[in-house]
């Protein structure tokens, strides 16, 4: 059988608040630091262009701004797919928009459903996407999003799943980074699925701190690699295989509604 195992890096930063191309230029440095052998998928933070702020509006670009320029550029610069959610002008609303690119288009984009106290400037989503790439089948998530179970529910229909792999943007302020991490291990474990969280570190435009957590974790809870404090890379491989094999010797989707 074909091994199917892909390689992910998560980049934990400092974002500058609406400091846009330094951030971009950060990216690359952080990127190029700690690469050590070719990834399949970069996932980046929550409104990873210019960070939280009093106003949303001022940094917002339409659909093909700076932001998907940026994702696109590096997808085509590493050769793999690039995620990220970012602040989108459409029609006059505002939208926390997560954008999945590959190296020639965008794939899918998810809007928010969950905002949290004080994202009123925003317009929630009501749809989610899932995404098929790289051998397997992705639910891309906003932050809030992870403390709603309902929102994230694997089905199974004979056999397949609806998705193999969870991912989280998030901006996670210190105090409850602690609850991020076993927020993001309980869905791990009942949707039988990796878990992608990525946050961010430092001081966003609204003078709240953070200090990551990002982390990859198997469909059994563990925590394969998690970030040290810090600016930084985690690289680690999902095993698409390994997957199967525990769906198939732990059935308990067979018992899911």
């Amino acid at each position: 059988t074909l091994n199917l195992m892909i390689t992910v890096g998560l980049v934990q930063a400092n974002i500058k608040t609406n400091e846009v191309i330094a951030n971009f230029k950060h990216y690359e440095e952080i990127i190029k630091r700690d690469l050590t052998k070719p990834v399949n998928l970069i996932v980046f933070p929550e409104m990873y262009t210019a960070g939280f702020s009093e106003d949303m509006y001022a940094e917002a670009d339409p659909m093909n701004g700076r932001g998907t320029e940026f994702l696109i550029r590096t997808a085509q610069q590493f050769q793999c797919d690039v995620v990220a959610s970012m602040p989108v002008l459409q029609e006059g609303k505002l939208f926390n928009r997560l954008v999945w690119m590959t190296q020639t288009r965008i794939l899918g984009y998810y809007d928010k459903r969950h905002l949290f106290f004080g994202e009123d400037q925003f317009t929630a989503g009501t749809r989610k996407t899932i995404v098929e790439t790289l051998g397997g089948k992705f639910l891309p998530l906003i932050c809030f999003d992870v403390r709603f179970p309902e929102w994230s529910r694997n089905h199974c229909v004979n056999g397949r799943f609806d998705y193999d792999c969870l991912v989280y943007v998030t901006n996670f302020p210190a105090p409850r980074e602690e609850m991020l991490t076993k927020l993001a291990v309980a869905r791990a474990i009942e949707n039988q699925s990796y878990v992608l969280v990525t946050n961010r570190v430092g001081y966003d435009g609204k003078q709240r701190l953070h200090n990551g957590g990002t982390a990859v974790i198997d469909p059994s809870g563990n925590i394969l690699a998690a970030a040290e404090p810090g600016q930084q890379m985690v690289v680690a491989d999902l095993d698409f295989d390994a997957l199967a094999a525990l769906r198939k010797k732990f059935p308990v989707a067979d018992q899911w509604e």
